[in-house]
């Protein structure tokens, strides 16, 4: 495969050492947030909210947006169009305002999410090369939004990614699926999936490690990660594409070279979860982290070795952001939910006429 690496080295960054990564923290007790939303007229839009002001600012996107990205200073936003993607926008948070508008090289479409580089100059996003059916991450300059170069993601359909503590590894959620933009929402090898979980170094776009699900869950499309703030372990929601009436495991674990560790709720709850999760999140201190299922209505909670914690109803809740204290919830009725350590409820919000998207983000 030809990798597009001429621009990206130019740069720089194929010998760039990083600096350590710099985390955004909320002195607050209530924190900012970022999630995209559509209204009951169809018009999409992000949202940069101060739940402590109560003031909530809508900034226009040009279509359904998906997922969302913090600069490391705290001043720009990144959100990323829904797969197939066709923008990603920078926002500049001083000003509430577009920055501008990065689109897609040609034969490329965006999957919906990105990371910033640990040190603020560049950004990758997880993008979908449909004249040969393979996965990219391309990487752009945060200053001015200029393309710089690709490296292969090292699957089909890479959707999530996040960056580890070394600062120079990408771990990809590669949900093995394949799409064309003509067929915009038609999954074309659900016979031949093959998701991974992929470590892909920066510098050179060359592969460290990929964990693969089991033979018996080949369908089991990898999508969203989250990655614990000490150690690195990586939470990984997953979503099936197999027959309805199966149950595989949706949660998994993974860490350094181990495997993936899939994870299973009680049979009662596991039915319900519908074979679908939507997101996951660790809390501040890395002790239990959750998973939503919209299809299901529900947020399980799991301790950092695996063990099954307990289960919240919540109508179309998908969204899920870690807080100081707790984390928020976000649902498709335009609610967000508050909850405590003790996994308590202890805060509401309701805003009208918006149905949040899929992923949110609080600093």
């Amino acid at each position: 495969m030809a990798i597009n690496r001429r621009r990206f080295i130019q740069w720089g960054l194929g010998g760039l050492l990083l600096p350590t990564r710099q985390i955004i923290a909320s002195t607050q007790s209530t924190p900012h947030l970022f999630s995209c939303h559509t209204n009951q007229q169809h018009q999409h839009f992000v949202s940069l909210l101060d739940l402590t002001q109560k003031t909530c600012i809508d900034i226009p996107l040009p279509d359904r947006g998906h997922g969302v990205a913090l600069h490391p200073s705290g001043e720009q936003l990144a959100v990323f169009g829904r797969r197939p993607g066709w923008f990603v926008d920078l926002i500049n948070l001083e000003t509430q305002t577009l920055a501008y508008r990065i689109q897609p090289q040609a034969n490329r479409h965006y999957y919906g999410h990105g990371v910033f580089s640990a040190d603020g100059q560049y950004l990758f996003c997880s993008e979908n090369d449909y004249a040969n059916g393979v996965g990219m991450i391309g990487i752009y300059a945060t200053k001015n939004g200029d393309y710089l170069g690709e490296i292969p993601s090292h699957g089909i359909g890479p959707h999530e990614i996040g960056l580890i503590g070394d600062d120079n590894t990408l771990v990809v959620a590669n949900g093995g699926i394949h799409t064309h933009p003509d067929l915009p929402r038609i999954k074309t090898n659900l016979t031949t999936m093959a998701p991974n979980l992929a470590y892909v170094d920066i510098k050179s776009g060359g592969r460290m490690q990929r964990f693969e699900p089991p033979a018996k869950w080949r369908q089991l499309s990898i999508r969203h990660l989250a990655i614990a703030p000490d150690d690195d372990q990586i939470a990984i929601a997953m979503q099936y594409e197999g027959q309805a009436h199966h149950q595989p495991p949706l949660i998994a674990l993974q860490q350094g070279d181990q495997p993936l560790k899939l994870l299973s709720a009680p049979p009662n709850i596991q039915r319900k979860m519908r074979n679908y999760c939507g997101s996951v999140a660790f809390d501040k201190t890395g002790q239990y982290f959750a998973v939503s299922s919209p299809r299901g209505g529900l947020v399980t909670y799991w301790s950092t070795d695996g063990g099954y914690l307990r289960v919240q109803p919540h109508t179309d809740a998908c969204g899920l952001a870690a807080l100081t204290d707790g984390l928020l919830i976000s649902d498709g009725q335009g609610e967000l939910i508050k909850i405590n350590n003790k996994f308590q409820q202890t805060a509401s919000w309701h805003y009208a006429d918006r149905r949040w998207d899929n992923h949110m983000i609080a600093s």
